[in-house]
């Protein structure tokens, strides 16, 4: 969610991990603050999986690559984003968005490296190796489970 407090403009962002995609929302309220309020409280009581970034004014929001994007990325491309990926988990930006795509991206690398006969795909085994076994992308995971189980129960 962004708000624009001077327009008084929200903007709802919706991401969807099993088709990989976002979706958006944008809504113009008077009281947007009170609006904010209800909804993120709202969504506590739900259960409701919440990711929150503080942006700094003039700081843009870094997009998120969808399934058809991915599908249609180049080489190049796939390395990239790949090290881009690798880089914000490391700075702890550790996200089911960001690990999932970075393991996307990097069995797409192994499979073209591995395809063409590069050893170069070994890199990228390594690379997501050493991501998953990373301490806090474990607990992500091992969070993601709880969260299942307990939603399974309720």
């Amino acid at each position: 969610m962004q708000l624009n407090k001077l327009n008084k403009l929200i903007s709802l962002y919706f991401y969807d991990e099993e088709k990989n995609s976002e979706y958006q929302l944008k809504l113009k309220l008077e009281n947007i603050l009170l609006f904010r309020d209800s909804l993120v409280k709202k969504m506590r009581t739900l259960r409701v999986k919440v990711e929150s970034q503080k942006l700094i004014k003039g700081q843009q929001q870094v997009k998120r690559l969808t399934e058809k994007e991915i599908k249609e990325m180049k080489i190049n491309d796939i390395e990239k984003n790949t090290n881009e990926l690798k880089e914000r988990i490391e700075k702890g930006e550790i996200t089911d968005y960001t690990v999932n795509t970075f393991t996307t991206l990097c069995g797409k690398a192994i499979e073209h490296f591995s395809m063409i006969g590069n050893d170069k795909y070994k890199e990228y085994v390594d690379m997501m190796k050493n991501v998953l076994q990373m301490e806090k992308v474990d607990k992500l995971t091992i969070d993601d489970e709880k969260e299942i189980k307990e939603n399974a129960e309720i």
